[in-house]
């Protein structure tokens, strides 16, 4: 249970970096914005999470559900938000995403 919520906490902040650094990239002066510092911080916050988690568990472990998560979340981000296309490349990448944790997890 504990896992669960360090991973799911480091998901959710490392969204918002990504959201916020996407909103900065939407500005010429994107790098100096408060966005993109804000973005960059909620970045760096996340190894202490991967510090904890890294104690007990195998990086390629958390690394798989964290990467798969990470990539529905932003594809989704991507998609519904930003209204970026979502072709079949986009679609063969989250598959073979989710196959992985199949995998990792059997």
């Amino acid at each position: 249970m504990k896992t669960a919520l360090i991973l799911s906490t480091i998901i959710l902040v490392t969204l918002i970096g990504d959201y916020l650094i996407k909103v900065a990239s939407q500005k010429p002066s994107g790098l100096t914005t408060p966005s993109f510092v804000l973005g960059a911080i909620l970045y760096a916050l996340p190894a202490v999470g991967w510090f904890h988690l890294m104690r007990s568990h195998s990086l390629s472990a958390i690394g798989v559900f964290y990467s798969t998560a990470t990539i529905l979340m932003m594809a989704g981000l991507g998609v519904f938000v930003f209204k970026e296309a979502f072709g079949l490349r986009e679609a063969l990448g989250i598959s073979l995403a989710l196959a992985a944790v199949v995998v990792v997890s059997h």
